[in-house]
């Protein structure tokens, strides 16, 4: 397998981790797959339940209901008059260029998935935009062509949970700029997953999504991780804590938590990454609700990890 995933791509992963074998390096490719594979549910929600309550804030803004289309061109009455006129108008929203061929995409590729005779309602798009248009989109809620006072309307419908409002209220820039920056780091990470890249190298980043540590040890890769993945429940906790707190209850969670330690990645490495090692990580944590209990499968190959945790995170 090793051959097909080039030498280029497999160089920076053995640097990184000072693999001593190709069991060694599928081991540890292994481990960022099931790293990133534990991730991408819970990115996905916070994704979802972000662009929903964006959704429903500009909808219920300018149209006084739950789905309206505010980022849909609007047919021209002007038109059956005057066929000079344009046939559509710009969305009642204002978007910028990119945003508004941002929609214009999505809308075809409603059409192109949906029988002949659907009519593209705003729940299709809202379901098929990019998740940068909702960061763009958030950005520009400020730009002097909006309406006054329309930052703060639709910033504390989305996050109403938001912290910190008195120091950074919803109608300021740094509010808005906090947001934008948080919602970039974590398009950043899903991008990463989504284009196969590197996880291990994936920068820290702070509450305001100020960038730090960029991790140059394994043991720094877990700690960084689990500082992502818990940044990333407490902004899902601006729209709504019940969020969190699905997603913390979630087996997507748990799993993640067990990936993200080092005994885990230390058993993927002597495994190989081979079937069954995802369950020996199981097995080996603590599951919800067993206190200190650990399964008992895998004794043997569990004590060799163990002494090779020293050697893996130096």
């Amino acid at each position: 397998m090793l051959k097909h995933l080039t030498a280029a791509r497999l160089s920076t992963l053995q640097r990184f981790f000072l693999t001593t074998s190709h069991g060694d390096t599928l081991g540890c490719y292994a481990w960022t797959q099931a790293v990133a594979a534990g991730m991408l549910p819970l990115l996905a929600d916070v994704e979802v339940s972000l662009r929903n309550a964006v959704h429903g804030a500009l909808s219920r803004h300018y149209g006084a209901r739950d789905s309206f289309g505010w980022m849909m061109p609007r047919p021209n009455p002007a038109h059956a008059v005057n066929p000079a006129a344009p046939p559509m108008l710009p969305p009642v929203h204002k978007l910028s260029s990119r945003s508004r061929d941002d929609v214009v995409c999505a809308i075809d590729k409603v059409k192109g998935r949906k029988p002949s005779a659907h009519v593209v309602t705003p729940d299709d798009v809202v379901a098929t935009l990019p998740f940068g248009f909702w960061e763009v989109l958030i950005g520009a809620l400020a730009h002097h062509a909006q309406p006054a006072g329309l930052q703060a309307a639709i910033l504390a419908a989305v996050f109403p949970h938001a912290p910190d409002t008195q120091a950074f209220p919803y109608d300021s820039a740094a509010f808005r700029k906090r947001v934008v920056a948080l919602l970039k780091r974590i398009r950043d990470v899903r991008n990463r997953i989504g284009h196969h890249d590197a996880i291990w190298t994936i920068p820290e980043f702070d509450r305001f999504g100020v960038l730090g540590l960029i991790p140059r040890r394994p043991r720094q890769t877990v700690n960084s991780l689990r500082l992502l993945v818990d940044n990333l429940f407490w902004f899902a906790g601006w729209i709504d804590p019940v969020i969190s707190l699905h997603l913390r209850k979630s087996d997507h969670w748990w799993s993640l938590q067990a990936l993200l330690d080092r005994q885990a990645l230390a058993i993927y490495r002597r495994c190989a990454g081979g079937a069954g090692t995802y369950r020996l990580v199981l097995d080996s944590a603590t599951p919800p609700g067993h206190g200190n209990h650990r399964m008992t499968k895998g004794k043997r190959t569990l004590s060799r990890v163990r002494r090779d945790i020293t050697r893996y995170f130096f």
